[in-house]
């Protein structure tokens, strides 16, 4: 390849990548100029079922007895559960304890 032909292909080539930059920079533009409303619609889209339940007196918000009331049921019964695994735990280590054959 001669000098004014590697001259003229190197220009095209950063021609080209100019122009793929300023195409990526204007669709990332874009996109951010988007990302608000973008979010706003998805937080609407997530909420509105769960507020309309809520207007229509279908469904309530958590009350703090609520709240408690299953923080108790949840503390018994890993209460019960920690209760069993101790039991399981003491007959694994009485098994240790034995000779065995």
């Amino acid at each position: 390849m001669t000098a004014p032909q590697h001259r003229a292909h190197l220009t095209d080539r950063v021609q080209r990548l100019e122009s793929w930059a300023f195409a990526a920079g204007a669709d990332i533009k874009a996109a951010v100029e988007q990302l608000p409303g973008t979010i706003r619609q998805e937080i609407l889209d997530y909420t509105s079922p769960v507020l309309g339940e809520i207007m229509a007196g279908r469904a309530t918000l958590a009350t703090r007895q609520d709240v408690d009331d299953l923080k108790q049921e949840m503390s018994s019964r890993f209460a019960s559960m920690d209760a069993k695994l101790d039991q399981i735990l003491a007959a694994l280590g009485g098994a240790d304890d034995q000779p065995r054959a």
